[in-house]
């Protein structure tokens, strides 16, 4: 008996309405993230950017926002990690919603 493939509604919605974050990293010294919903923290160290389902933390030396524009963030400097957290597990990790 084959299997159906799960399809979730909302999941498609994201995708079909690019909702769905890219990140483009250009050697170590750029990133672009698309479709970032705020800016969280920004420090010399640490850039962190929500979005739809994640929270994407930027580590490294020197780093700067150098623009913002149609959600769109570039994050300039040494980059040296890219963490991916999700939010549903930050909010089960805070005990809240």
């Amino acid at each position: 008996m084959s299997r159906k493939p799960d399809l979730s509604f909302f999941g498609k919605t994201k995708e079909l309405l690019y909702l769905q974050s890219y990140i483009r990293i250009n050697d170590n010294t750029s990133a672009i993230v698309e479709n970032c919903r705020q800016i969280y923290e920004c420090t010399d160290v640490c850039v962190r950017l929500l979005t739809g389902s994640f929270e994407i933390e930027l580590w490294g030396s020197g780093l700067q926002l150098s623009s913002y524009a149609e959600n769109s963030v570039e994050v300039r400097g040494i980059i040296e990690q890219v963490k991916l957290v999700s939010r549903s597990t930050r909010r089960s990790d805070n005990g809240g919603g």
